[in-house]
């Protein structure tokens, strides 16, 4: 049966929240998305769409209207938004966080994660807070180099991760949502294995069947690359995070598998669903 009371999703055009999107109505959840490029949404019918800044509270008060749990991302300069919904009678903030607060040093994108974590906490609205690893969906920026080269170029091969697929952060977020029992819960969520983008370039080539040479470049050179779209600050943590995880790799977590009593998917199923991209 539906459920009426709306849950509002932002962030509905990414990768986590498509797929919250897909989930909810697929357990028949009255959803509505905000989002700041309305004309960029395309859903079904049935799911509502408002348009609207999260950093401007007038718009957020009129996307809260009828709204008792949201799902939130990390937006810079929202910081009233976790009040708004305390004053607007919301009830519960699913909160995409990240696993880079628990990294052993300080880094910018733990940091800015953390300031909104406090900011949801001191509003005294029920939260739950997922820190997920990487997603599997970062292996996409590799997706031209492979099917025009046969190619992967990365720095750090031997770096190890957990990455997860977004559609089990998703399959988490809509168990926090739509259940009882996640309020004040902090969720580190990874995938089932350990890997390095060395392993991740050798399970494409076999979902693939074809070659894929892993090309293993100079930190240098591709913090230059990465400098070209992202703030030094950003790419200053993503090269921290790497070196910890170098340090001190972390073993992967059961919490989807918990949450949802499902398995995480691996990383070689997320290929097989989506090789199409490596192509």
């Amino acid at each position: 049966m539906q459920n009426e009371s709306k849950v509002l999703v932002t962030g509905a055009t990414g990768n986590v929240g498509r797929e919250i999107v897909k989930q909810m109505l697929g357990v028949g959840q009255a959803i509505r998305v905000m989002s700041r490029n309305v004309d960029k949404v395309t859903f079904a019918n049935h799911v509502e769409v408002v348009g609207g800044d999260l950093t401007n509270a007038i718009q957020v008060k009129e996307a809260l209207k009828g709204v008792r749990k949201v799902f939130l991302i990390h937006v810079p300069g929202a910081d009233s938004f976790p009040q708004v919904c305390r004053e607007m009678g919301v009830e519960h903030i699913v909160f995409l966080s990240s696993s880079a607060i628990e990294s052993a040093t300080e880094n910018a994108i733990g940091r800015m994660h953390a300031h909104t974590e406090s900011l949801i906490d001191e509003s005294r609205v029920d939260w739950t807070f997922l820190r997920p690893d990487a997603f599997m969906s970062n292996s996409l920026q590799w997706a031209k180099s492979i099917r025009e080269e046969g190619v992967v170029r990365a720095a750090f091969g031997h770096v190890k991760s957990t990455p997860i697929d977004p559609r089990d952060i998703a399959a988490v977020a809509v168990k926090a949502l739509c259940s009882v029992g996640h309020a004040r819960k902090i969720y580190t969520l990874t995938g089932p294995e350990t890997v390095t983008p060395k392993d991740q370039a050798q399970i494409i080539q076999g979902v693939l069947g074809k070659k894929v040479e892993f090309i293993d470049i100079p930190g240098e050179m591709a913090r230059q690359q990465m400098l070209q779209y992202a703030p030094k600050e950003i790419v200053d943590a993503l090269f921290t995070l790497s070196a910890d995880s170098l340090a001190d790799p972390k073993p992967p977590t059961k919490t989807v598998e918990d949450v949802t009593g499902m398995p995480a998917h691996t990383f070689e199923q997320w290929v097989m669903d989506n090789r199409a991209a490596f192509r």
